[in-house]
């Protein structure tokens, strides 16, 4: 999240006014790049702990995009 405030912020540079729009899109954006970054290429034996509870890498890709996509509209509401 504080990353995403961070580029919001740069995104004043660009558009003016700090927004939360502009936070929220690049929070879209950023926190599905964390999970790849984070789970495919510095962890991927961290899966396993998650197979054992019986979630698969789609599910958990999905819980990321949908809880993503949701915090993001919301900022980009208010």
């Amino acid at each position: 999240m504080v990353i995403s405030i961070l580029i919001g912020a740069l995104g004043m540079v660009a558009s003016g006014p700090f927004s939360l729009a502009s936070t929220g899109v690049a929070f879209m954006f950023i926190a599905p790049l964390f999970q790849y970054f984070i789970y495919e290429i510095s962890h991927p034996e961290e899966y396993y702990f998650y197979f054992n509870l019986g979630l698969s890498k789609l599910v958990l890709w999905l819980c990321t995009l949908v809880i993503s996509f949701c915090i993001g509209l919301i900022l980009i509401m208010l």
